[in-house]
């Protein structure tokens, strides 16, 4: 049994990537659906690194739920909230591939909302969005749902645009600043 508060984040943290990890990768699995019924045996099969009951297994799938990572749907299929995707963005991002188009965010969120603008700032790093000047960002990859969901999570969706191009009048900029970044 886990006992030690340490060792029960370091649970909930793995229930909670494999949860994740498991819908976002639902197709390859078990199918277009994932049910709770199969997380929770996904997860007692993949749970031997640490030593979790079946009773805890249940009581993390229903905190995922509680705290708003997981929602369900209909015919009782598990689905990624927004929060979700957030946290794993990199998993998701690596899964993306370039189009040939560029995405675009400008944002200018108010002082006020600081706290939003920093953790959406944060966020479409992590997507692999780069700085082209102050307030403009721009991506290769086709991410335009992540963004909605950072948008949707943090609540700024009055205060950035997104848009996609196949060419702008910087192209030579932008493939400088996204090789230098790939280079990194």
């Amino acid at each position: 049994m886990v006992h030690n508060p340490k060792n029960s984040q370091k649970v909930m943290a793995w229930c909670l990537e494999a949860a994740i990890g498991l819908i976002f990768k639902g197709a390859e699995y078990i199918g277009h659906k994932i049910s709770s019924r199969n997380l929770n045996n996904y997860l007692s099969e993949n749970s031997t690194y640490y030593d979790v009951s079946q009773k805890q297994i249940n009581q993390m799938v229903y905190d995922l739920k509680r705290r708003n990572y997981i929602s369900f749907g209909e015919g009782d299929s598990v689905v990624l909230t927004h929060k979700a995707k957030i946290k794993i963005i990199d998993q998701v991002v690596s899964s993306k591939r370039r189009d040939g188009k560029y995405r675009f965010i400008s944002f200018d969120i108010p002082e006020s909302k600081r706290l939003q603008r920093d953790n959406f700032r944060l966020s479409i790093k992590r997507m692999g969005f780069r700085q082209v000047q102050k307030s403009l960002w721009v991506s290769d990859l086709n991410i335009g749902d992540l963004v909605e969901s950072a948008i949707t999570e943090y609540k700024v969706g009055d205060y950035v645009a997104y848009f996609v191009a196949e060419k702008s009048n910087i192209d030579k900029h932008i493939v400088e600043i996204l090789k230098r970044q790939s280079d990194k």
